[in-house]
């Protein structure tokens, strides 16, 4: 016999008040068992209303891969791969130039969803199963990325991790079939919520930008690829590197536009002259609401 689907009362032909009663308490049941996140539910498929914080500093859904065996100066200027924010600003990580050094600051670019977008997107996660928990397994690797999606819906926040995310998704990777189709429902949901952005992508212009300053080990200077320094555009500045291989300030209002123009014309490996102090290295991240800055 074919299972119900959820939120839909089983109906039998049954005589008399009996059946009728019977009929009743079984949707009942199966309207109880419905997600407690379905808001204010509905008769047929699509007429779930997913309920959600709308502030401008309220992040509905982040996708971010870190960790792994990356270079710390990565780990700096790494920025969420996607970011969903309650005002219906969906932001995503730009195209990036296939050459070394690269920009000084990661690109980013952004659209403006609907909230019909927005419930879209919700339902998309919910029919990945990306509503609860899911076990994504443990591939046998340990140097690759761990994909982190979190979800904020109703009054609650889901997370999920999965490490070595994008590795080969047979058995051999010490996956079981239910971890697979997990990753797989994972990578679908990720690719609808990129093509949000992707379809009529502006450019994303960061409010905050965080800088840290680097030793030039650190940084990855390199004597071969020798760039001509640039002049610190603001008066904002991290202290310089004493004791520990790095420091860091968050740029804000207009330093922050200034300090943007000023990367344009730079890249990651420009050494940049702040009175008369050694050319300084820097690593630079534009900042979302929920990113940590100096933190990280």
């Amino acid at each position: 016999m074919t299972a119900p689907s959820r939120g839909t009362a089983v109906r039998r032909s049954l005589p008399g008040l009996a059946g009728t009663v019977i009929a009743i308490v079984i949707a009942i049941v199966i309207a109880g068992c419905a997600s407690v996140l379905d808001g204010a539910g509905g008769d047929g498929p699509g007429s779930t209303v997913y309920e959600h914080a709308s502030g401008p500093e309220d992040v509905l859904v982040s996708i971010k891969s870190d960790g792994g065996y990356s270079p710390t100066v990565f780990t700096l200027r790494n920025t969420a791969e996607f970011t969903l924010i309650g005002d219906g600003t969906a932001v995503a990580l730009g195209p990036m130039i296939e050459l070394y050094p690269g920009p000084a600051i990661n690109p980013l670019q952004s659209a403006n969803l609907s909230e019909e977008q927005i419930q879209e997107l919700y339902a998309a996660a919910d029919q990945a199963g990306l509503l609860t928990e899911i076990d994504f397994g443990a591939p046998g690797v340990t140097d690759m990325a761990t994909t982190t999606v979190s979800i904020s819906v109703g009054d609650q926040t889901v997370v999920h991790q999965a490490s070595a995310f994008g590795f080969s998704n047979d058995p051999a990777s010490g996956l079981s079939d239910a971890e697979i189709a997990a990753r797989e429902a994972l990578q679908g949901f990720i690719d609808t919520a990129r093509s949000t952005v992707d379809a009529e992508p502006e450019p994303y212009v960061p409010t905050a930008i965080a800088a840290f300053r680097l030793d030039a080990a650190e940084a990855g200077a390199d004597p071969e690829l020798a760039q001509e320094p640039v002049d610190w555009p603001i008066a904002t500045v991290p202290p310089p590197v004493a004791n520990s291989p790095r420091s860091c300030a968050i740029v804000t209002g207009k330093e922050a536009s200034q300090l943007l123009e000023a990367l344009q014309e730079a890249n990651e490996l420009t050494p940049w002259l702040i009175g008369s102090d050694p050319p300084a290295y820097f690593a630079f991240r534009p900042l979302l609401p929920d990113d940590t800055g100096c933190e990280q």
